[in-house]
């Protein structure tokens, strides 16, 4: 019952979403989220990333409780800055909104990948295996690698479909991290 409800306001909503412009602060919170991570020297600055991650999740509440989420876009982008988040409530929050994006835009170009990256980080947060690959972390030596995969969740195309490496491209990936350090 409830899922034909859902699906019935999904379907109501979609030929306003059409006309919706996307939300110019929300694309402004995602772009300082990427800045952040795209400094060489983050290390030396993660305090002051983590300050700015908050004051950033914290708009993203407001503009959500507001209503300000319209389109596929703004879906991904709150997404996005929420994946950053410090909590499991965060990172979940992070999960729905890219299902939602991926839903309202089934060719978006992120949002599914985003789903599969915020499934695996909740995965790692209850220390579970992940399923797609997404995840590296450091080990005690502080070397990168895979988070452990759960090796029956999904299989390479299904990785593959939702925009994510093959197991294989991400040890790769994760192999090249450590020889660029």
């Amino acid at each position: 019952m409830h899922k034909t409800i859902a699906t019935a306001l999904l379907l109501m909503a979609l030929p306003f979403v059409a006309f919706a412009t996307d939300n110019a602060e929300l694309r402004a919170l995602k772009q300082a989220d990427q800045t952040d991570r795209s400094d060489p020297m983050l290390s030396d600055k993660w305090p002051d990333v983590l300050q700015r991650d908050a004051q950033r999740r914290k708009r993203v509440l407001e503009i959500l409780q507001a209503g300000g989420l319209t389109t596929a876009w703004d879906y991904y982008n709150a997404a996005l800055v929420m994946q950053h988040g410090r909590s499991s409530d965060d990172i979940r929050l992070a999960h729905s909104l890219s299902t939602i994006a991926a839903t309202l835009d089934p060719k978006h170009p992120s949002a599914k990948w985003l789903m599969a990256a915020s499934w695996d980080r909740l995965m790692l947060r209850f220390k579970q295996p992940q399923w797609y690959g997404t995840q590296s972390i450091q080990d005690d030596s502080g070397k990168f690698v895979l988070y452990t995969v759960h090796p029956d969740a999904v299989t390479d195309a299904d990785r593959v479909a939702l925009g994510v490496p093959t197991l294989a491209q991400a040890q790769a990936e994760a192999d090249r991290a450590n020889t660029d350090k």
